[in-house]
């Protein structure tokens, strides 16, 4: 296979854009995760269920600055449950119902 500068470009750009969006994976009581992703993004209040016991994963891209905020209820109201700036992973030591995302 020729690469060409074009290609080269266009795998620079995807690697970029990729390493730049922010993941955070939740799970139900039978531990069935589901993803959800915004590129760098803000997320309004998210309605999840994420059982107690299970790992989330909050992975917020090489260089993004985006924030996670998880709460107990679905309004995302009062002090959350978490909250983190960098990269995390943990079983929830309670079930949350809800997240938001800024930066």
């Amino acid at each position: 296979m020729k690469l060409t500068i074009g290609t080269v470009c266009a795998t620079l750009i995807l690697a970029v854009s990729t390493a730049n969006a922010w993941t955070f994976t939740y799970r139900n009581s039978a531990g069935t995760p589901s993803v959800a992703s915004n590129g760098d993004n803000n997320k309004q209040c998210t309605g999840i269920t994420h059982a107690a016991g299970q790992t989330f994963e909050w992975d917020r891209g090489f260089w993004s600055d985006c924030c996670i905020s998880l709460y107990t209820n679905r309004a995302c109201s009062g002090d959350p449950a978490g909250y983190s700036c960098s990269d995390w992973k943990q079983a929830a030591s309670v079930t949350l119902h809800s997240y938001k995302v800024t930066n």
